[in-house]
């Protein structure tokens, strides 16, 4: 609410903040708003790249380094020392394929929704001094997000042409027509980050330990999805594998862009799932968002 203070010389306005209940605006405005702002938060996302040296060159080899080494030290945990025989020659080429291609995914989805998390704590003199849909925030963090992992695709073909080459056995598999539907896939984790990144931005403007306990959450998260292993080998556990693979709001995307790479099609149910939960991470991360995104002034 506001209130106006009229004297003889000035006019002063004193802005007054006070909590509001959860309910949402009218959404017809307020999205046609979001779209007209969406440079303002491709604007932010630049600012957010800035701050963290990633338009020098140093800082954009470190953000497709960090997640190889990563992917080399899984694969030396899993393969090697597992003591597994397809850890020889070509096949274990072609995991350590998998395990890159899925790794470097995960990033993105992980950047998206950690950067998401705080993007409304990180943001809080712009809301208080500015008028706009917030949601752009977690928005804008999806996109410094996807920029982050633009670099590694081109890094990913060097290494798959590499390892092509040199295949004597001919084990790992050529690129195929599979691959017209990586846009498509990605688009659907982009959705789903998003919805995930409004989530738990909300969730870290009333508990402040949720960014530190995301960290951690993430962790686990990334051993239960298809990315240091086949989606398989999680379904031969059957029901519980099933839970963990198709309950997983990331397990069938992740897995679907995993194989694409590996030349071969996703099941139909693959795509199935991965929409649906592309859709319900952004109507609950919406509803969630947006409805309390009036109430962030006061929490922060």
């Amino acid at each position: 609410m506001e209130h106006v203070r009229n004297t003889s010389d000035f006019v002063d306005e004193v802005h007054v903040y006070e909590p509001h209940k959860a309910s949402l605006p009218p959404l017809g405005p307020y999205l046609k708003e979001f779209w007209r702002r969406r440079r303002f938060a491709y604007e932010m996302s630049r600012s957010t790249q800035k701050a963290s040296n990633f338009e020098t060159a140093l800082g954009t080899v470190w953000v497709v380094l960090n997640p190889l080494m990563l992917a080399l030290v899984y694969y030396v945990l899993i393969t090697i020392l597992s003591g597994s025989a397809s850890s020889k020659g070509a096949t274990g080429e072609l995991n350590l394929l998998h395990i890159v291609v899925g790794i470097f995914t995960w990033y993105y989805a992980q950047n998206a929704m950690s950067l998401g998390a705080v993007s409304v704590t990180m943001g809080g003199k712009l809301i208080l001094n500015q008028a706009f849909p917030r949601a752009l925030l977690p928005f804008s963090s999806v996109i410094s997000a996807f920029i982050m992992y633009l670099p590694s695709i081109p890094v990913f073909l060097v290494i798959y042409l590499g390892f092509y080459l040199t295949d004597s056995s001919n084990t790992i598999p050529p690129l195929s027509a599979s691959l017209v539907l990586l846009p498509v896939y990605l688009v659907i984790l982009t959705v789903t980050s998003f919805g995930l990144a409004m989530v738990f931005g909300t969730m870290t403007v009333y508990f402040r330990d949720t960014s530190r306990f995301l960290g951690y959450l993430l962790r686990i998260w990334l051993y239960v999805t298809p990315v240091l292993y086949l989606p398989s080998k999680l379904l031969h556990h059957g029901l519980k594998g099933e839970i963990l693979f198709y309950g997983n709001p990331l397990g069938t995307v992740i897995g679907s862009i995993t194989a694409l790479w590996e030349g071969q099609w996703p099941s139909v149910t693959y795509l199935l799932v991965s929409i649906a939960w592309a859709v319900v991470s952004l109507l609950l991360g919406a509803w969630l968002f947006i409805s309390r995104e009036r109430d962030f002034a006061v929490r922060l």
